[in-house]
Parts: C-alpha cells; structure tokens; sequence
C-alpha cells in the first residue's frame, strides 16, 4: 500500500513549538508591563517574545489558505464544535471562523510576512487575542483492478467495484498571539480513507472529504489534549 501524503505549507508552521501554554500565558499579569507590540524578525527577536493573552482565550480560526482549500460545510460544523469542549475546561472564551471577507489577500511577491500580519490584524477585528491557523494537504492513490476490463461494458461501469481511491491528508494547526505573533504550539493529525467502486461513482478527489474530516477530528482532540495538559501545570 502507497502512502503519500504531503506536508502542508511550512509559512504559518515555525519549527519551534511552545510548551506551558498556560504559565506562559499567567507570566504576562500583573508586575511590571511585559506587552510588546512587536514584529520581530531575527531570531533573538522571536526568542525574547513574550505571551500577551490570557486565559480564557479569545480565537480566531484562519482557514486554509489556497483556491483549493476551502472549508466544507462538514469541516466548518468540526471546527465550530471544539468551541463546546474548549470552554467547558475553562481555556477559550469563544472562538469564530475567520470570514472570506476578512481573509489576507497576498500574491506571491509579497513580503513573506504578508499573511501572518494580515491575518492577525483580521483576528483583531474580529476581537480575538490569538490566531489559530489551519493548514492542510490531501493526495490520493488512484488504481484499479482486474474486474475493470469488465469496464468495456455500460452494466460493468455502473456496477463492478474497479476502481480503488485511497486518499490521505495531514491537517496542522499553529496558535499565534495576535499581538506580538507569539507562537504558543503547534499539532499535527493524518487522517485517510479508502473505498472501491464502479467506474460511474468515483473520480479522483473520492474520498477526499472523508481523509480531511478524520484528520480535523483527530486535531480537534490534540488541541483539546494540549489545553487540557496546560490547565492541569
């Protein structure tokens, strides 16, 4: 069996996750005024940033960026139901879907950091103290077998189970400060699915769906396990 599957963008996705979230987020009260209106952009600079929100949070969720990455309904609904958990334990306030009409439109010579700071000044309009950004990739391995030669026929095409599509997809999220661009953590969840069937029932984006739904289900209780681990310290 072949998989493949395609890391995301690596734009939103610095390799340095954050861990402590929640005594991170707890240094930043009270003392003297730790908050930094900042964009930095060297490495000491991103080292010395310091968490501003606190908890609960506020979220805004920054769809995939991409002509091709659009949230479903199904996914949309997904997304909207980590709200329940996440407030149950005390670690969001709210959290909303970033509108269409608000997402960053940056070309490809942009500064590269267009899409960030776009993004985060969308969630400040929105009232959100941090950005979680998703990003996902989906491919599927397309093939058939011996019954396809009965594909010569109008009843094989319709009825044979020839043709197989499994798809596979990787969904990652990164939890930004709005302020400052602080990067709080990162997770990563696979998800896949397969299916055979009759020529006339499938194409190549079969079963898609399905990989990404898995995948954003498994993100939503790595987050959920995150929060709650942080709350726990």
């Amino acid at each position: 069996m072949k998989k493949v599957i395609l890391v995301a963008s690596a734009l939103l996705m610095c390799s340095c996750g954050a861990t402590n979230i929640k005594s991170q987020l707890d240094a930043g009260k009270g003392g003297i005024p730790v908050h930094q209106f900042s964009d930095a952009k060297t490495i000491e600079e991103i080292r010395n940033l310091k968490p501003q929100a606190t908890l609960p949070l506020n979220i805004a969720v920054m769809p995939p960026q991409g002509w091709t990455s659009e949230l479903s309904i199904e996914e949309r609904e997904i997304i909207e139901g980590w709200s329940v958990k996440l407030k149950k334990i005390g670690f969001i306030e709210s959290l909303k879907i970033i509108p269409e009409s608000l997402k960053p439109s940056c070309g490809f010579k942009s500064d590269p950091d267009c899409y960030l700071e776009k993004s985060r000044a969308a969630g400040a309009r929105i009232g959100a103290d941090a950005i979680l950004f998703l990003n996902h990739s989906t491919v599927t391995d397309s093939y058939v077998n011996v019954a396809s030669v009965l594909n010569l026929t109008i009843i094989g095409m319709w009825i044979v189970p020839a043709h197989h599509r499994e798809s596979y997809s990787v969904y990652e999220s990164a939890l930004f400060d709005i302020d400052n661009g602080y990067l709080y953590s990162t997770e990563e969840a696979h998800g896949e699915y397969k299916t055979v069937k009759p020529a006339m029932y499938v194409d190549y984006n079969t079963g898609q769906l399905e990989a990404r739904l898995e995948a954003l289900n498994k993100l939503g209780q790595k987050l959920y396990d995150m929060a709650s681990k942080e709350l726990s310290r």
